[in-house]
């Protein structure tokens, strides 16, 4: 999981305390609507976009959680800052079982077998979904929850 923090969101939260009702109740609604559209354009860069999907998991991982001024997202699995970020070292591979259904090339009757814990070296280049999501978005959000103040000043 990671964290990404907004320079200057104490002041932000001071001057939002302060608006009326009805800006408060349009940033909000807008602020709603403007993270669905970012999570599904999260989704969408982890189904081929930025990332092949395989089994879905880090796309189904995927959550926001909406504050009545902001809009928070996660990614719920172990790897999926390795993937925004990329990572470069060794990684520590516990022992497990696995089944085998192939040996030397041929086929062969599915036999478990136990692999010992190993450690491997990595080289994951970045792969920014949520990023890259949040930055191509990231005029449009200011254009709208511009327009939303501005018709909330308008009630």
């Amino acid at each position: 999981m990671f964290d990404v923090e907004i320079e200057g969101a104490d002041a932000l939260d001071a001057r939002l305390a302060v608006l009326p009702d009805a800006v408060r109740a349009a940033l909000a609604a807008k602020i709603a609507e403007l993270a669905q559209r970012l999570a599904e354009k999260i989704k969408g860069n982890l189904s081929g976009a930025v990332l092949q999907s395989r089994g879905g998991a880090l796309r189904d991982s995927i959550e926001a959680d909406l504050g009545a001024d902001m809009a928070t997202f996660l990614a719920k699995t172990k790897y999926a800052a390795a993937q925004e970020y990329g990572f470069a070292g060794a990684e520590s591979v516990s022992a497990h079982s696995r089944t085998i259904k192939q040996a030397f090339g041929r086929a062969i009757a599915p036999k478990e077998v136990f692999v010992r814990a190993f450690s491997r070296q990595m080289n994951l280049p970045e792969r920014s979904y949520m990023r890259s999501a949040l930055e191509e978005m990231q005029g449009d959000i200011a254009a709208e929850l511009a327009q939303a103040i501005r018709e909330g000043l308008s009630q």
